[in-house]
């Protein structure tokens, strides 16, 4: 029995939550994979894997093996990638998690140029604005957007976005706004991965802070949907420059006080301390951060 081939495919059914997909995954059959954890299973004398009618889920035991397992895996894909040269590195299999407009918008890209430069590559991204837990579910490493809670990750700023008050041209058409308080009483599209108060934002200048007085009307967990709410004369809007440069460039979208400032947040690159970075993530990381400073410088 070829503990490391059983291993693997108990580690893609858990991180892919179906067997079905890791089936897939490994050009292997669905059958072939449900032997596999049975054979691990019988060789361990242990439940790694809790089945119910609504699919299943991992025992204590399997989420411990599958750390471990996933741990010991990556180990063998380091040292064989160690034994290569220069770009030779740059194979194999890398997991992030992004968040979901920022992916959409910016890294999409970049990740497309970064695999025709590394074709020998294999990306998994998971878009999603939800923390993970980046140990647990088998990453490499996240990029997510603004102020860390301490935590057992290490975390390298790579860039930094900046929001922007946005608003259709019907919304203010023959309207000056020329100062915050220009826009009291407006309807307010809110997006709730925000942090601050849900019923106002705060613009600032030259040291000065000015509440906004806006009348909250919609409440979205996305910077696309806020934005796309605007364009559609629903409220103001504060959103990253990255979901409404297009819109506003195209003219559906009109930036409201630019002299204003509303607030800028770091792009952080996280992994895990506790492993040793891989070439691969190294060289994500750092070609990311050079692709996001030219993205900036345009943008």
């Amino acid at each position: 029995m070829d503990k490391l081939n059983l291993m693997n495919s108990f580690v893609h059914i858990a991180e892919l939550r179906s067997y079905t997909a890791a089936a897939a995954k490994l050009n292997k059959t669905k059958a072939l994979m449900s032997t596999h954890v049975r054979q691990l299973e019988e060789s361990l004398n242990v439940r790694l894997i809790s089945r119910s009618t609504r699919g299943f889920t991992l025992t204590e035991a399997g989420l411990h093996y599958y750390q471990k397992a996933r741990h010991i895996l990556d180990e063998i894909s380091e040292m064989e990638v160690d034994l290569l040269d220069g770009e030779q590195q740059m194979a194999g299999r890398l997991r992030i998690s992004v968040p979901n407009t920022f992916g959409e918008q910016v890294m999409m890209e970049f990740i497309s140029q970064f695999i025709a430069h590394y074709p020998k590559m294999n990306i998994e991204v998971l878009l999603t604005d939800q923390f993970i837990d980046l140990i647990n579910q088998g990453f490499d490493l996240a990029i997510r957007i603004g102020y860390l809670k301490d935590s057992t990750m290490i975390a390298k700023e790579i860039g930094q976005v900046y929001s922007v008050l946005v608003a259709s041209p019907q919304l203010i058409d023959a309207l000056n706004i020329a100062h915050p308080q220009d826009l009291n009483g407006f309807p307010m599209i809110f997006d709730t991965n925000l942090r601050g108060d849900r019923q106002r934002w705060v613009a600032h200048r030259n040291g000065q802070q000015f509440p906004l007085e806006l009348k909250p009307v919609a409440y979205v967990n996305s910077a696309r949907a806020s934005a796309e709410l605007a364009r559609h004369n629903v409220g103001v809007a504060c959103c990253p420059m990255f979901a409404v440069h297009q819109y506003i460039a195209e003219g559906s979208l009109v930036a409201l006080l630019s002299d204003y400032d509303f607030g800028r947040a770091p792009i952080n690159a996280i992994y895990p301390n506790r492993q040793q970075l891989s070439v691969r993530a190294r060289h994500f990381i750092d070609e990311f951060a050079d692709y996001l400073r030219q993205y900036q410088a345009v943008n």
